[in-house]
């Protein structure tokens, strides 16, 4: 998880709550308490996948779509998580050594973080939009 994912669905489910409604940035970022430059870092991207609408003009702004509310939170953690390259160094260890735990401990780890991907993949896949709007609500 990464504060792009959280911001995401916050501003996914803000906007499916308020469906009909449209808002500019600044009016968006005051009313879900973020960041103004990271709600449009993410929002664009929000609106290159489709996810929420954009209306340019005097009376524009961002708006939930038709099936914004079936967004599964796993295309939402695929996107802002597990494509996102990292520049730090994840895994120890040296494949030239002689010490079988440093020469090998990179591929087991990758190998273990690639099943933590999975599982968490499995888990988001089943959540969507609407579900968390319904957790926040204690509807489930």
């Amino acid at each position: 998880m990464n504060l792009e994912f959280n911001i995401a669905v916050h501003i996914l489910a803000f906007l499916t709550k308020h469906q009909s409604e449209r808002y500019s940035s600044n009016d968006l970022a005051t009313l879900t308490c973020l960041n103004p430059v990271q709600l449009r870092r993410v929002s664009s991207q929000l609106v290159d996948l489709a996810m929420i609408e954009t209306i340019r003009g005097k009376d524009g702004g961002y708006q939930a779509t038709s099936h914004s509310k079936d967004i599964s939170l796993g295309k939402l953690y695929q996107h802002f998580v597990l494509n996102k390259p990292t520049n730090q160094r994840l895994f120890t260890g040296n494949e030239g050594s002689h010490c079988i735990i440093a020469r090998n401990i990179a591929t087991t780890m990758s190998t273990y973080q690639h099943q933590e991907h999975q599982l968490i993949l499995s888990f988001y896949n089943q959540k969507t939009i609407q579900d968390v709007i319904a957790d926040i609500q204690g509807e489930n």
